[in-house]
């Protein structure tokens, strides 16, 4: 598959099935991750992949927790419906962190390197035939010390981003895209 054939069949899925994800595909994808353009000055960027149920679901709980908790309307409702659950039934969360810095201007880019990152765990999982999605709602858990002990996050890491990996019913493409889409402007 070209690299424009991913692009144009990768979309976020919200609904995977229970299946388990091979192990050498998630090698293959956290690889991807990890070989992101990023710049050094941010520091470095960590991958978690958890794909044991029991962790799974502290992240749910205690996301939801977080969410129920925090005092935004959107969140609240998100999070009191009882089948709410911030990873669809995925198999599989790759937590992606960044060393953890009190410099705005360094964070900034460690957010950036953890997005490179995530787009290539992304695309890696497209090309391998698997559904995906990226998210940073579920880093709220990460708030309560259980979620960090269980994914084993060191104190210098913050999670910046999710990406759930898994597979799904409906692996169809996008819409075609316009040809001449109006937010693409040249400056020539």
């Amino acid at each position: 598959m070209s690299i424009n054939e991913v692009f144009k069949k990768r979309k976020s899925t919200r609904m995977f099935l229970d299946k388990a994800v091979e192990a050498d595909k998630l090698i293959q994808i956290a690889e991807a991750g990890n070989m992101a353009a990023g710049t050094p000055m941010a520091g470095k960027v960590y991958f978690n992949v958890v794909t044991n149920s029991d962790v799974l679901d502290v992240i749910v709980k205690n996301t939801q927790t977080i969410m129920k908790n925090s005092g935004v309307d959107m969140l609240v409702k998100i999070s009191s419906n009882p089948n709410f659950n911030p990873f669809y039934g995925a198999p599989c969360a790759i937590v992606i962190s960044a060393d953890k810095t009190d410099n705005p201007s360094t964070r900034e880019m460690a957010i950036a390197n953890v997005a490179c990152a995530g787009e290539n765990i992304l695309l890696a999982a497209t090309e391998l035939g698997l559904a995906s999605c990226y998210m940073t709602s579920p880093t709220l858990g990460f708030a309560i010390p259980e979620t960090r002990e269980a994914v084993k996050l060191e104190e210098n890491m913050e999670p910046l981003a999710i990406v759930v990996v898994g597979y799904a019913e409906d692996m169809t493409p996008h819409s075609d895209y316009p040809e001449n889409p109006e937010n693409i402007v040249f400056v020539e």
